[in-house]
């Protein structure tokens, strides 16, 4: 099911934060393409959002892992891959699509 989260999106490089279907949930703008992520390092429960973003990848700031924003894999190949979820503009409003709701 889609959900809308945002009127417009985020601006480039910015980590918004929100909470969707009790999920803590991130959307970024990375050159013009949107990406929805869950806010946790799924190696330990540190926030992604306080990490940064540099070529498709968010870097985790308590560890320094990096995972690919298209697909949720992980610099480091042992470690779980991030949650990652569809995203769709329309009429300029952002949509984030959630399985199972």
């Amino acid at each position: 099911m889609w959900f809308n989260t945002l009127e417009a999106p985020p601006s480039p490089n910015l980590l918004k934060e929100f909470q969707l279907k009790g999920l803590d949930l991130v959307l970024t703008n990375v050159k013009d393409q949107i990406y929805c992520f869950e806010n946790r390092c799924p190696h330990e429960e540190a926030k992604l959002s306080l990490g940064c973003i540099k070529d498709e990848k968010i870097k985790c700031a308590l560890h320094g892992y990096r995972f690919n924003l298209d697909t949720g894999l992980c610099s480091e190949e042992e470690l779980e891959t991030l949650k990652t979820f569809q995203v769709k503009l329309e009429a300029g409003f952002v949509f984030v699509k959630l399985e199972n709701f």
